[in-house]
């Protein structure tokens, strides 16, 4: 990113301009996310562990590996599950009630946004099939593009990450970094059409504080410097498959 006062390039966890001193606004917001993606991990990590702990059966690693994706849905959706009465059965009851409830879940949305928690906002769409054809919601449609990208990102980064090295039991993390790699394009492609169109500058700074915890997701789990991660950006997905098998695979290419 840029310093808003020399204009020269800084992190984006920065909290000044190592050229003038001037402060960046963003990195404090960006420190507290990454803190919450950590923390947000970590509990993941635990239900895992803790439920695996009692799979019986299996190996903790191979209970990880069965109950992995039970558990990223459980948190994905908790956050979102209002509905205690029943309605809701199928997409077009969700509908209706998002329609039925508008002020209440524009508020609750909005809410997410404000938090950073970009995941819940996300989820609560999801869950409750947010028609965004239909005022209020219609506004928050170019935030939903970018959000979906990076829901998805993250739920492939807890799989790549909370794998099975259990020889009993099929490993997908080459699948699942294919698709990582796939989606990457497709968040960074969907980010940058978006960011650029979107006229509401509030939802301006949510979208670029998304593509600042989608960066730090790369430089945190492949050890890579802000640099770095820009010229991993631009390989092809092939490439980055295999750069991301390499650092956290341990497989060396066939060419190297």
């Amino acid at each position: 990113m840029k310093c808003h006062n020399c204009g020269k390039t800084i992190g984006i966890e920065e909290l000044n301009c190592p050229d003038c001193g001037y402060a960046n606004p963003l990195a404090k917001k960006h420190n507290e996310n990454v803190r919450k993606y950590d923390q947000r991990f970590r509990k993941t990590q635990d239900k895992v562990l803790k439920s695996a702990q009692k799979t019986e059966g299996v190996g903790i690693r191979g209970g990880i590996f069965a109950i992995l994706v039970a558990v990223i849905i459980v948190l994905a959706v908790i956050w979102g599950v209002i509905s205690a009465s029943g309605e809701g059965e199928t997409d077009e009851d969700r509908k209706r009630d998002s329609l039925k409830n508008k002020t209440e879940y524009s508020a609750q949305m909005k809410s997410y946004l404000e938090e950073g928690d970009y995941i819940s906002f996300e989820s609560f769409i999801k869950h409750h099939n947010i028609p965004f054809g239909s005022e209020p919601y219609m506004a928050y449609r170019k935030l939903d593009f970018v959000a979906d990208r990076y829901y998805t990102c993250v739920q492939l980064w807890e799989k790549i990450l909370l794998r099975s090295d259990d020889p009993d039991f099929w490993d997908s993390s080459e699948l699942d970094i294919s698709h990582l790699c796939m989606y990457t394009d497709s968040f960074l492609e969907v980010y940058k059409c978006n960011v650029e169109a979107e006229k509401n500058e509030e939802f301006v700074t949510y979208i670029e504080d998304m593509n600042s915890d989608f960066r730090a997701m790369f430089r945190k789990y492949l050890k890579m410097t802000d640099q770095e991660v820009d010229e991993f950006f631009d390989y092809s997905q092939a490439k980055k498959a295999v750069t991301i098998e390499g650092i956290l695979l341990g497989e060396v290419s066939e060419d190297e």
